[in-house]
């Protein structure tokens, strides 16, 4: 008896997903076919009936929307922002923990592959692009949001692939610098001693929250002459 339509997609999905999590935690180059399949419950013989190759499965899961944050993180920052606490910082200690260092299958996609898909075919790098284009774009946004830009968005799904609208061209240079800043303290914490890795770590914290504080201070002199 054949499978339904149903059963195909839901495969489909499966398999997205143990690859995801398998990308998150080990790399691109490091998973085999062979070890999402298992992990998915499934035998190497079905996955040519959804994708053509490794490289395909990687683009179906960015194009699935591979979440950069997992959702205990996403969780957390949602916690800090209802109490109060102002949602940059609260990202910066979450992205620059310990936690984040140790647990990569739990942690943001960008510093697990970011080498390995450079070494890819056109196809990965350009899914890969998307979604730090798409990263950038919300802190962007976010930034804005925080002091309180005119004009721009008042709330956006951070979860969907929405693009946020009217935020200026400097928040959109700062949230690529700090995303930046963010990926490589990461990567370079995770390839060194614990002393080391602490000392990167807080260096990158009190950065971004220092250039914040910087920046929001030079907005209201800014605002302060335009209406004084």
């Amino acid at each position: 008896m054949p499978y339904s339509a149903d059963h195909k997609a839901k495969t489909r999905i499966r398999v997205i997903n143990a690859a995801t999590a398998l990308f998150k935690k080990e790399g691109y180059e490091n998973i085999t076919i062979d070890q999402v399949m298992a992990a998915a419950g499934l035998t190497r013989g079905g996955f040519y009936a959804h994708f053509k190759n490794k490289e395909d499965l990687f683009v179906a899961c960015v194009e699935n929307g591979m979440s950069l944050l997992a959702s205990p993180i996403l969780a957390k920052l949602r916690k800090a922002e209802r109490g109060g606490n102002d949602w940059i910082t609260s990202y910066a200690e979450l992205y620059l923990s310990r936690a984040h260092i140790e647990n990569p299958e739990m942690g943001c996609v960008l510093p697990t592959l970011s080498t390995e898909v450079a070494r890819s075919g056109e196809k990965a790098r350009q899914a890969f692009s998307k979604l730090i284009n798409q990263a950038s774009e919300k802190l962007a946004w976010k930034l804005a949001k925080e002091d309180s830009v005119p004009g721009i968005d008042n709330h956006i799904n951070l979860d969907t692939e929405e693009k946020p609208r009217n935020v200026p061209v400097e928040y959109e240079r700062d949230s690529m610098a700090m995303l930046a800043m963010m990926v490589g303290a990461v990567v370079l914490s995770r390839a060194v001693d614990d002393d080391t890795a602490d000392q990167i770590l807080k260096s990158t914290r009190d950065s971004i929250v220092e250039g914040r504080e910087k920046g929001s201070e030079h907005s209201k002199l800014a605002e302060i002459k335009k209406t004084g």
